[in-house]
């Protein structure tokens, strides 16, 4: 759908785009958001990343600041620049680095809303820089969305924005995308995984905050009782040789698969059997949602937003965080029990299909800018018989 000029102009503000569950959330939204009318822009304050060829084919504009590393005042001018010349009617912001910069980047801009989303917990309570961070850029907040109550509950906790701007929007994916799983075959063979093996496959970075060490470690348990088993890590990060050389030490060379990044993961889930996430903090992660919709059974550390999509026994299985026995146990109670896990993949496939839809997502967002625009413009038409406006002075 082809936007016109007087469309509702969003602009998405990101670090970068580089591999993550936030950032494959910013490409949806330019791609829903198109659909629904917008114009749509991202700006990169970091670098473009690897999902940012992707924004200019859905129909979006892409932006970048190549802002150096630590803290650069600086940009806040740019960005202002930027946003005006754009003529932004919102400003969504997405993690509390890139909301501490566009925030006062809005000032002066009266027809322009500034909105922000945190996909995952901040820890604001134990890192003071990062709650002055989010104190600072949330005082220009309209709106702040969570993707979860847990995520909720800690923002209103640390006071980073007043209860009343805050609202809940839980995440989305296009569930029809991975209805399939096709090409796992495939797969299985380009990595050397027979046919018959059970395979325990993840999706995520391999860094300390994702604990791939505690799931090599547990599926070095389950190893013992199933020796068909295999562990397929899909993704890439700083931890991977370190990961490799202790999934060598403990003798699993030759079952554990490294996939490394894939900007595609449709395949690799197709080459799984069961799903799991060991990480030690998670807003809603993509690729649970991902791995449900794509039919796999799912074991997932009991943190964050995941007891929001995972009901414990029907819909996957939960288990504490750090604890590898427990992870080890609910792999095996998958593995050695087909029924039972061919029904949670049943109940959490209908689950997520019906609540994580990425339409009913920008929907809900959609809705929010409209509503956020239309007070913002009721306001301009009264202030603009004044000359009481701070800052339309600016």
């Amino acid at each position: 759908m082809l936007c016109s000029r007087d469309s509702l102009h969003v602009v998405h503000v990101v670090l970068s785009l580089d591999v993550g569950g936030s950032e494959r959330n910013v490409i949806n939204q330019v791609r829903e958001g198109r659909a629904l009318g917008q114009r749509v822009s991202v700006v990169c304050l970091e670098r473009p990343g690897v999902l940012a060829p992707r924004v200019e084919p859905l129909g979006g504009q892409l932006f970048c600041l190549d802002k150096p590393a630590g803290l650069r005042p600086g940009i806040v001018p740019r960005l202002h620049r930027l946003f005006r010349e754009l003529r932004a009617d919102v400003v969504h912001s997405h993690q509390v680095g890139t909301m501490f910069y566009s925030g006062p980047a809005t000032i002066g801009l009266p027809r322009t809303c500034f909105v922000h989303t945190a996909h995952g917990r901040e820890h604001y309570a134990d890192r003071t820089r990062t709650r002055l961070l989010g104190r600072l850029g949330g005082m220009r907040v309209d709106r702040f969305f969570c993707l979860t109550a847990d995520m909720a509950g800690e923002v209103m906790a640390s006071n980073i924005v007043p209860r009343q701007r805050m609202r809940l929007i839980t995440n989305g994916i296009d569930t029809a995308l991975y209805q399939t799983r096709a090409g796992g075959e495939q797969i299985r063979r380009e990595l050397g995984i027979p046919a018959t093996a059970r395979v325990i496959g993840t999706v995520g970075r391999l860094v300390p905050i994702k604990n791939q060490h505690l799931l090599i470690r547990a599926f070095a348990q389950v190893k013992q009782r199933v020796s068909a088993a295999h562990l397929l890590l899909v993704g890439d990060g700083p931890l991977r040789a370190e990961l490799q050389g202790l999934a060598n030490s403990l003798g699993l060379s030759e079952s554990v698969h490294f996939a490394g990044y894939q900007q595609d993961v449709i395949r690799h889930l197709g080459a799984m059997d069961y799903f799991v996430l060991t990480s030690r903090s998670e807003g809603t992660p993509q690729a649970v949602l991902e791995a449900s919709v794509a039919g796999l059974p799912v074991a997932a550390s009991d943190v964050g937003g995941l007891p929001e999509v995972i009901e414990d026994g029907r819909t996957g299985l939960l288990f504490p965080a750090d604890d590898t026995n427990a992870c080890a146990g609910a792999l095996l109670q998958l593995i050695e029990n087909p029924q039972f896990a061919e029904a949670l993949s049943a109940a959490g496939k209908q689950r997520v299909t019906k609540r994580y839809a990425v339409s009913r997502m920008a929907r809900d967002y959609h809705r929010q800018y409209l509503e956020l625009h239309s007070a913002r413009a009721r306001a301009r038409g009264v202030l603009g018989r004044t000359s009481a406006d701070p800052a339309l002075s600016l």
